[in-house]
C-alpha cells in the first residue's frame, strides 16, 4: 500500500502532548515514559505514518548507542496492517542510522500482527488481559477462588498502601525475586536477579506507581502499576511466601481495579503472558477477576537490519557529515 512515513527526533513537547491525548490508555505513549527513557540514555524518535485507510499514526521507539551495537526498540507496537509501507520504511530508517538490533514489542497494544521482518532472529506469541473497568459490575462472574482469597486477605488484616518511595520500590524489588525464584524451584527458566534501579527511574519519572499490600508491618504482596489517563498498566508484581499463603495477590489486584476506578480510570491491563496453555496457574489468576477481562493476542520480534560491523561503520561516517 501507499502511504507516508517521517521519523522525527525528540524535540517537540506538544507533539508527545498529542500522542498521548490519542492513546489515553497506553502509558508508553506518556511524556512520563519519554522522560523516563531518556533518563536511561535513550534517544526517542516517533514515527509518523499515515495511509489512506487510517488516520495518522504514531509509534514511539527508543535508540541506545553502544561502542559496537546500536538499538532501536519499539515498546508498543500501533495497530497497523501487514502490508503498510510502514514496515519497509522502518527497516529503511534502521539501515540508515545504523541499527544492528531492532525489538518490536506489543506492551499495551489494541492487537495486530508483526509481518517477517527482514533478517528475522526471533518471534514469539503473547497474550495480554485486560479488566474492563466501565461496567457496573467489573469482577461480575469472578473465579470462585479468586473471590475467597480476597476475603481471606481482608479476615488476615491485609491492607493497600500507595507510595513511590525508595523503600517501597526496593521491597517490589525483593518480592519480584522472591517470586521468580518459586517459578526456577518449579523447573520454569527464569531469571532471579531484579535490579531496583529500572524500578526507581520509572518511579521517579512520574510513569509508575506501587501498590502494596500490607499485613501489620509486612510486605506481602507488591504491584508495580504504570499510569496513563483512562488506564493503568501492570508492570511487574511480586509476592512473598505468607501473602501467597493469605491471598494477597488477589487481594491486591482487586484493591487496585477499585482505586483506579473511581480515579475514572476506563481500563486495567493485568499484564501479559507468553505462555499458550490456559490452564496455566498465571494465565488462570489473570483471567480470573471475571468475564469483564479480555483476552488480547500479540507479538513481539526481533531482528537484525545490520551487522555489527557495517553498524558501526555506518554511523561512523553519520557523525563525521
Amino acid at each position: 500500500m501507499n502511504g507516508k512515513f517521517e521519523a522525527v527526533s525528540y524535540k517537540s513537547q506538544s507533539l508527545i502532548n498529542e500522542i498521548a491525548a490519542l492513546n489515553p490508555e497506553n502509558p508508553f505513549y506518556t511524556n512520563q515514559y519519554f522522560n523516563y527513557r531518556l533518563a536511561r540514555g535513550f534517544t526517542p524518535w516517533i514515527f509518523m505514518y499515515e495511509c489512506y485507510t487510517q488516520s495518522k499514526i504514531y509509534c514511539p521507539a527508543f535508540m541506545k548507542t553502544g561502542h559496537l551495537r546500536c538499538s532501536l526498540e519499539i515498546p508498543s507496537m500501533p495497530e497497523i496492517s501487514t502490508d503498510e509501507l510502514f514496515w519497509s520504511e522502518l527497516i529503511n530508517f534502521c539501515r540508515k542510522k545504523g541499527v544492528s538490533d531492532l525489538s518490536v514489542n506489543s506492551f499495551c497494544s489494541q492487537g495486530g500482527i508483526i509481518p517477517q521482518l527482514n533478517y528475522e532472529i526471533n518471534r514469539k506469541p503473547r497474550w495480554e488481559y485486560v479488566l474492563d473497568l466501565t461496567h457496573p459490575d467489573v469482577f461480575i462472574k469472578m473465579r470462585k477462588g479468586h473471590a475467597y482469597s480476597i476475603k481471606r486477605a481482608r479476615k488476615a488484616g491485609a491492607e493497600i498502601r500507595r507510595t513511590c518511595d525508595k523503600e517501597a520500590v526496593s521491597a517490589h524489588a525483593q518480592l519480584i525475586s522472591t517470586s521468580m525464584q518459586r517459578r526456577q524451584n518449579r523447573g520454569e527458566n527464569v531469571t532471579t536477579s531484579v535490579s531496583i534501579k529500572d524500578f526507581l527511574q520509572l518511579t521517579e519519572s512520574g510513569v509508575g506507581e506501587i501498590f502494596q499490600a500490607v499485613l501489620a508491618d509486612r510486605i506481602v504482596s507488591s504491584n508495580l502499576i504504570l499510569i496513563a489517563e483512562t488506564a493503568g498498566y501492570n508492570h511487574t508484581q511480586g509476592t512473598s511466601p505468607e501473602g501467597m499463603d493469605c491471598g494477597a495477590a488477589h487481594f491486591l489486584i482487586h484493591e487496585i481495579a477499585c482505586i483506579l476506578r473511581q480515579e475514572g480510570k476506563k481500563f486495567l491491563n493485568l499484564g501479559g503472558t507468553d505462555d499458550p496453555n490456559q490452564e496455566s496457574g498465571l494465565v488462570k489468576f489473570k483471567t480470573g477477576f471475571g468475564i469483564r477481562t479480555k483476552r488480547i493476542e500479540l507479538e513481539t520480534a526481533q531482528s537484525k537490519p545490520s551487522n555489527v560491523a557495517y553498524s558501526k561503520l555506518l554511523r561512523f561516517f553519520n557523525s563525521v557529515k
